[in-house]
């Protein structure tokens, strides 16, 4: 009974300590009749939109709208403007972002009446944690 209770305990605090590791903060969307916006690496690796330096591709989706140009702008900075195919889904890009600066950055997008904005959290490429996520993997809440 006295193992059970110590490898429950053990088991507990391993968990807990997982918990904490998972970044939660990486993305937050705050978005207005589903219009949102999304990020993906424009790189080969995978880093887009996490280290400095490292581009990304700001886009935006559940449009309703397929003919007003979308706006992107980064901490109140026009980043650029997404030009629309005028008819739902063929394919359209979106704006390219290499963040410069490590911390939190929010990207927003405006098309019309409707804002949606996305909070990332950028990490400098040669930090200590920079260093753990491009060479071991490990993320360490960023």
């Amino acid at each position: 009974m006295k193992k059970t209770k110590k490898a429950l305990r053990r088991a507990a605090a391993g968990v807990a300590l997982l918990s904490a590791a998972i970044p939660l903060s990486t993305g937050t969307a705050n978005a207005s009749g589903g219009f949102n916006v999304m990020i993906g690496s424009a790189t080969a690796d995978i880093y887009g939109c996490e280290l400095t330096g490292e581009s990304c591709e700001v886009s935006v989706g559940n449009l309703t709208d397929w003919a007003t140009p979308v706006t992107v702008s980064v901490d109140g900075t026009l980043l650029g403007t997404i030009t629309l195919p005028g008819s739902c889904c063929p394919g359209f890009t979106g704006v390219i972002w290499t963040p410069e600066k490590a911390g939190k950055h929010t990207l927003t997008a405006q098309q019309g009446i409707q804002t949606a904005t996305l909070t990332v959290n950028i990490v400098d490429y040669n930090s200590l944690q920079g260093i753990l996520k491009r060479y071991l993997g490990i993320n360490t809440g960023s």
